[in-house]
C-alpha cells in the first residue's frame, strides 16, 4: 500500500513537543501589547486571545472596531494551537484531505490561519489565537510571540509553506 502523501503532524509523534506550565500574566501583557502595535501596522484591528497548555484563557485583547466574529475565533485558535501543538493553519490541508474530519467533532477546533503554540526551549506552554483579518494575524501573532520571548518556529515555518504555495 502506498503511503499517504498527508501523515501525522511531527508535533503529534514521540518525541514531539511536550506541554508544561510557565506562562506569566506579565509575558502576556507583553505580547498583547506588541500584538497591538503589529495590528496597528498591518491596518486591521485585531482579537488577540493567549491560552495556557490547558486551553484556558489566560489574557484577551480586543481592539476597537475589530470585527465582531473575531472574539471568539481568537480564543479558538489558541486553543487549537495548543491542544493541537502545531499552528491553526495547518490543520486546513489536513481538514480537506479527509484524514482528521473525526477530529472535527470539536466545536472550537480552528483550521484558519492565526493560532499558534506558545513554545519555550520546546515545551508547549500555551497558545496564541488573533483574528479580524487573513494574513495579518499571523504578523500579529510572531509580533506577539517576539515579545513575550517564544519561539516564532511555528509562525516563519507557516510563512514560509504560504510563500512556496504562492499565497503570501
Amino acid at each position: 500500500m502506498a503511503e499517504p502523501e498527508i501523515q501525522t503532524p511531527p508535533a503529534w509523534k514521540a518525541g514531539g513537543s511536550a506541554y508544561g506550565a510557565g506562562l506569566t500574566l506579565d509575558a502576556a501583557k507583553k505580547m498583547l501589547e506588541a500584538g497591538e502595535k503589529e495590528a496597528e501596522k498591518q491596518g486591521v484591528p485585531m482579537a488577540t486571545a493567549i491560552v495556557d497548555a490547558g486551553g484556558n484563557l489566560l489574557a484577551f485583547h480586543r481592539m476597537d472596531n475589530a470585527a465582531l466574529f473575531s472574539i471568539q475565533i481568537a480564543m479558538d485558535k489558541a486553543f487549537t494551537a495548543a491542544f493541537g501543538k502545531q499552528a491553526t493553519g495547518n490543520y486546513a490541508r489536513l481538514y480537506q484531505s479527509g484524514i482528521l474530519v473525526p477530529l472535527f467533532f470539536h466545536e472550537r477546533w480552528i483550521t484558519f490561519p492565526g493560532g499558534f503554540p506558545i513554545i519555550s526551549k520546546g515545551v508547549v506552554l500555551g497558545g496564541i489565537g488573533v483574528s479580524g483579518g487573513t494574513i495579518e494575524d499571523v504578523f500579529v501573532a510572531r509580533a506577539a510571540l517576539a515579545a513575550g520571548g517564544f519561539s516564532v518556529d511555528e509562525v516563519d515555518a507557516f510563512l514560509a509553506q504560504m510563500q512556496a504555495m504562492g499565497k503570501e
